[in-house]
């Protein structure tokens, strides 16, 4: 495909297109990103999100502007409101079942009808400790990720 071009251009390229040449050729680089560093991409991107979500619950009209600008990709869901998706419901209800103390954020794997893993949803409960020591679960931050998001921000750092 190149020396098509130059043959095309007759050899004659600028700097400045030969620049933006390289830059595509390394844009279209192929890149081998895992499903571990999928996961951790995941993790850390939900993580930063439920950081900012934390940080703007003082201030009730960034708040839903940063989530309305989120495109349904974020949602808060308390238990016992009927507003859950299924598999919303079945983490909630996961995490009511949890014995150990110990609530996590979490991330699911997500497959299409064709059974494709295409996206991922990050989870993070929100607990309250109650006076005798235990965690009552007020809600869960759920953040749907696309994958192709993810493997575009993996390769943009290799």
């Amino acid at each position: 495909m190149l020396s098509l071009l130059l043959f095309t251009c007759g050899g004659s390229l600028s700097d400045e297109q030969r620049k933006q040449m390289r830059e595509k050729m390394e844009e279209n680089k192929i890149v081998r990103i895992t499903e571990v560093e999928i996961l951790e991409a995941s993790f850390s991107t939900g993580r930063e999100i439920v950081k900012t979500l934390d940080s703007l619950r003082s201030d009730s009209a960034k708040l839903d502007s940063f989530l309305k600008s989120s495109k349904e990709r974020i949602r808060y869901i308390e238990p016992g409101r009927s507003t859950a998706r299924a598999l919303e419901q079945q983490l909630i209800d996961a995490y009511l079942a949890d014995e150990s103390g110990s609530l996590q954020d979490n991330v699911q794997k997500l497959r299409n009808a064709g059974g494709d893993f295409d996206s991922l949803l990050y989870t993070k409960p929100v607990v309250k400790k109650l006076p005798d020591g235990t965690d009552h679960l007020e809600g869960v931050w759920n953040i749907w990720l696309a994958k192709k998001d993810m493997v575009l921000e993996l390769t943009k750092k290799k």
